[in-house]
Order: structure tokens, then sequence, then C-alpha cells
């Protein structure tokens, strides 16, 4: 358990500093957009099929 959280940390510590190395905004921008957008598309695809409208009006 302790190995995982240690991984955990590291993979933390290596996503901010490659935040921290991004100098231009519009690229932060972008990639937060991306995010945003794929979060969105999962959300989409597994609540809102079409599948799961028949079977809610069913």
């Amino acid at each position: 358990m302790k190995e995982a959280m240690d991984e955990l940390k590291s993979e933390a510590k290596a996503k901010l500093l490659f935040w921290n190395k991004i100098e231009s905004k519009a690229v932060k921008v972008a990639l937060v957009f991306v995010f945003i957008g794929l979060i969105a598309l999962k959300v989409f695809t597994t609540v809102l099929t079409f599948d799961w409208l028949k079977n809610l009006f069913a």
C-alpha cells in the first residue's frame, strides 16, 4: 500500500512539474479545454447513450 502511495505521489509531482514548465498560457488553456472535453465525452458516452434513454422510457 505504501508503494502505491509513493508511486501516486511521484506521478503527481511529475505532472505538476510538467505543468509548471509550460510557459505559454495559450497551451495551458488548450490543455484545460482538452481535459474538460475528455471528461464531457466520457460522461456523454456512459450516461447519455441512446440505449440508456430507451431503457429509461420503456
